[in-house]
């Protein structure tokens, strides 16, 4: 059997991606994604509805007519002007109350900016491994279609059997499908990506994954406790927790009422300025125990959810730590295996069969995919750990 005449080349994987900033790609989706954009409006709306509740209420006007019966006793007209004040502590707590709710409605509208971004940038990461998939796809494809035509030679020729020729034809058919299905994904996710860019996704050949520093756990973690609003939404809670608890003190203060009031029966008038105080005695019971309530439920939540924060974190930091050894590890074996080229000398001295040399090329592909989808791990790992996005600019309106 003449196996000199099949020349096999395989190709070990390359995976040092060129370098690509996807910050103009995440800029895109924070100017077109329809999430944000609605985001912006309610957040608009959060910051008209925190201008208001915090002026006195409106003046009441009573105007009244009373006829005299007897018609002889005459008609009685009353009219009156009233405005009533509560102290100014009382609207300067409702001020601050609706600043700290719209403070914290920014910090809720920049998380949900950053869990869309975190997503989008995963998309990037599942292009780029898609792409990678298709193009070591094609290089598979290349080496069996060599092959194919080499043992279709020799199978008309007699030198090999039809079933030898037809395992060469399987395995380029499992190829072409695994292809196949590689193309639809990347369709499906660039069809994504471009519905939250504004069709700005960049093309896969051109795209790369994203660039890390690696992480100091200890300075990332307090970075993210910085400027992560997932770390400083509960922290604002206390705050209106306490500003509540002045509010309802301030509530407790006595409400001023002033008014003009005018009485007119027959040829008699009375008028003159009128004063009123209203004292809260029942009204605010139980108010302030309730507002301290909130205030430790706040405190508690927030010291529960940093805990659950921190431990989340360092898992994920420990799973980056095992990927990117992993990932490493089987990058270095596969760059220094000369698996192709020693295949293809134990085939052409007929040291395996046929079919040994495509169990054994199956398990080398299977170390090739599997090594993408660790780096595929490895980078989504970092992007969840920089999920704070510290070089991008999120504005709040």
């Amino acid at each position: 059997m003449n196996k000199t005449l099949i020349i096999l080349a395989l190709f070990s994987l390359s995976l040092n991606a060129f370098p690509q900033d996807v910050k103009d790609f995440l800029q895109k989706v924070m100017e077109h994604h329809p999430g944000i954009i609605a985001g912006k409006e309610l957040l608009d709306s959060r910051l008209a509805w925190s201008m208001t509740g915090y002026t006195p209420p409106d003046p009441a006007v009573q105007i009244g007519y009373f006829p005299g019966i007897p018609e002889t006793t005459g008609d009685k007209v009353t009219w009156s002007v009233s405005q009533s004040f509560d102290f100014p502590s009382v609207y300067r707590n409702i001020k601050m109350l609706r600043q700290n709710d719209y403070e914290q409605a920014v910090m809720e509208y920049r998380y949900m900016v950053l869990s869309l971004l975190e997503e989008a940038r995963a998309g990037i990461i599942e292009m780029t491994a898609l792409k990678k998939y298709i193009d070591m796809s094609d290089i598979r494809l290349a080496h069996i279609g060599k092959m194919e035509k080499a043992y279709k030679k020799m199978l008309d020729e007699g030198e090999v059997t039809i079933i030898e020729y037809n395992k060469i034809r399987i395995a380029e058919a499992e190829l072409e499908n695994n292809k196949r299905e590689y193309r639809t994904g990347l369709e499906s996710v660039i069809s994504y990506l471009d519905m939250m860019s504004g069709n700005n996704t960049p093309e896969p050949g051109q795209a790369a994954y994203p660039l890390f520093r690696e992480p100091d756990p200890d300075k990332l973690l307090a970075e993210k406790k910085k400027c992560h609003p997932a770390y400083n939404i509960p922290k604002k809670e206390i705050e209106k927790a306490k500003r509540n608890i002045e509010l309802v003190k301030s509530e407790k203060l006595p409400e001023l009422e002033i008014g003009y009031s005018s009485e007119i029966v027959a040829a008699s008038r009375f008028t003159g300025p009128s004063i009123g105080l209203r004292i809260p005695l029942w009204e605010n019971k139980g108010k302030l125990d309730l507002a301290r309530a909130g205030k430790t439920y706040s405190e508690a939540e927030y010291k529960k959810s940093m805990l659950i924060k921190e431990n989340e974190f360092e898992k994920k930091y420990n799973k980056y730590l095992s990927v990117k050894s992993g990932f490493e590890s089987l990058e270095r074996i596969l760059r220094d295996y000369k698996a192709g080229e020693l295949l293809n000398k134990a085939l052409e001295e007929g040291e395996i069969s046929l079919i040994e040399y495509f169990t054994e090329l199956k398990e080398f592909y299977d170390s090739e995919d599997r090594l993408i989808e660790l780096e595929k791990e490895y980078y989504n790992l970092l992007s969840s750990l920089y999920n704070h996005f510290p070089d991008l600019i999120i504005t709040g309106n």
